[in-house]
């Protein structure tokens, strides 16, 4: 649990970092391929609906300033869910909407407002730690509704308390041995943090409607080719190193071309690489970027940032003259960095 709040609480901490730096990059904005549909102009029967949902529920009593929404496929259908995070709290659960007719809800998972979900098994993980101790379930999406798979809890580190230790499987006491073999299957499986993706900006809620779903879709042949070339150099590295690699497309200079975004891993020190369409190529941007294998984009001012141990660090690629100095955030942040995982199932699933 401490990784999904750190993940997701990137939103809600960058306020209180005062270090900065205003680290400025090449602009990329005459690098737009032709011929590529506004994904505005891709419309989806789940979007208005869905807008509509959050809109309500930003008018509701359950609504804070740390709120939070994310749009991703849970149940293994293609078509996603709308996944609404009331708060950062410990124990702060997700709403799980669904687009049918109408909107409606599939039920509740998570603490700290997020929860992990594994793609290649279709399986939301629903973990709690709490002081010398872990409980938490797996749920699979089967016959209309949320189903628990396994449940499980121990109280391990409890031990130098005097607790009477017990590992759990739904319910029963196991050695140690035992739970962890039960485990073992869903501990071995790569998952995604879902939940914190956007907050309930105005600028937030277009891009996360009406763009983050779209890219696939207006990127050319040819252009996903040079995508799936580059995270296959990636896959082949990390299957070496074992590194938790993970990617995405997002738009960051307000072009409506998508960049390709590579996260090298999950661990605290791990950076983005940046790759953008330019003259038939897919042409790298020179550094690493965020934190956690993850930055924040300002969906509305298309600045990029992280906050390191140290200070905070902002990059624009919209604006030449950016500084650091000069820029207030907006209310409409992004992170972004690690939708999907680089497998072959993940590259697969995006660039068909």
């Amino acid at each position: 649990m401490k990784k999904i709040s750190r993940l997701f609480l990137i939103i809600t901490a960058a306020a209180a970092i005062t270090g900065c730096s205003g680290k400025k990059t090449d602009s990329v904005s005459d690098n737009v391929p032709a011929k590529n549909a506004n994904p505005e102009s891709i419309t989806f029967s789940w979007q208005e609906v869905y807008e509509n949902k959050i809109k309500e529920f930003k008018e509701s009593e359950e609504y804070t300033e740390n709120s939070a929404f994310d749009i991703f496929d849970v149940t293994g259908d293609d078509l996603p869910e709308l996944i609404i995070s009331p708060d950062n709290q410990a124990t702060s659960k997700c709403i799980i909407y669904t687009c049918g007719d109408t909107v409606s809800e599939l039920g509740e998972a998570g603490n700290f407002g997020a929860f992990t979900y594994c793609p290649d098994t279709n399986i939301i993980k629903d973990e709690y730690s709490g002081s010398g101790f872990v409980l938490g379930k797996f749920l699979k999406f089967n016959n209309g509704s949320f189903n628990t798979v396994l449940t499980y809890s121990d109280n391990s580190d409890s031990a130098s308390m005097g607790a009477d230790i017990y590992h759990e499987i739904n319910g029963e006491n196991l050695s140690l041995g035992d739970y962890e073999k039960a485990l073992e299957p869903y501990a071995t499986t790569l998952s995604i943090d879902v939940g914190r993706r956007f907050t309930m900006g105005d600028n937030a809620i277009n891009y996360g409607i009406r763009f983050s779903e779209s890219w696939k879709a207006i990127l050319n042949s040819e252009q996903k080719k040079l995508c799936k070339e580059k995270l296959n150099e990636k896959l082949a590295e990390i299957q070496e190193s074992g590194a938790d690699a993970g990617f995405d497309l997002c738009d960051l200079n307000g072009d409506k071309v998508p960049e390709l975004i590579i996260s090298d891993s999950s661990a605290p020190e791990a950076t983005c690489s940046v790759y953008y369409f330019s003259n038939g190529e897919l042409a790298a941007m020179e550094g690493g970027y965020g934190i956690n294998g993850v930055f924040c984009l300002d969906t509305e001012k298309f600045v990029f940032f992280a906050d390191t141990e140290t200070d905070k660090k902002y990059w624009s690629i919209a604006n030449s003259a950016f500084s650091a100095a000069d820029y207030a955030e907006s209310d409409s942040i992004a992170v972004i960095g690690r939708k999907y995982y680089v497998s072959e199932s993940g590259i697969s699933a995006v660039f068909k």
